[in-house]
């Protein structure tokens, strides 16, 4: 897996340290802070996959700081954390933020690892994703090249069956 790194932002040093202990054998650095201000100068400091906000926050809530954050960041995975069901603040988050989950408080610890795993292996197969599409390009494009200064290099016969006829 690649190196990534999830940045937590809550106002809670206590939910910050309990998210922070949840995390600490995982194969990703945890970075954290105690309000929006403070999580987008650390986004503007150093690579990161996941973003987990709490809802709750003062000044700028966390639906505030994910929209701030998927408009600087719009590959950024963003999760919420709430101590609130709300299905219109979900609702908006999903719509406005592009929120990847939710979780409640209190959450359970395993089920947040498994959820950042996912989520994490997800980044991984869009960014594999996206390398074979580049390269896929690029072949095409030497191909074209190829076709263009010896017309038929690249015809394809094939027999009755299917099969590819080759010259000998």
């Amino acid at each position: 897996m690649p190196s990534h790194a999830v940045l937590i932002v809550d106002d809670e040093k206590n939910v910050l340290s309990a998210l922070e202990r949840a995390l600490r054998k995982e194969p990703y650095a945890t970075l954290t802070a105690r309000d929006a201000e403070e999580g987008l100068k650390l986004l503007s400091a150093r690579d990161v996959s996941i973003v987990i906000s709490d809802y709750n926050m003062p000044y700028v809530n966390g639906l505030e700081f994910l929209q701030q954050v998927k408009e600087a960041y719009p590959h950024m995975l963003s999760i919420m954390l709430t101590g609130q069901a709300e299905m219109d603040v979900a609702i908006q988050a999903i719509n406005e933020a592009g929120v990847y989950k939710f979780i409640l408080k209190p959450w359970n610890d395993d089920d947040l690892r498994i959820t950042l795993r996912r989520a994490l292996e997800s980044l991984d197969l869009v960014h594999e994703r996206d390398r074979l599409l580049r390269k896929i390009v690029s072949r095409d494009t030497i191909l074209k090249q190829l076709e263009r200064k010896y017309p038929g290099i690249t015809k394809v016969e094939r027999d009755e069956d299917g099969y590819l006829l080759i010259d000998q």
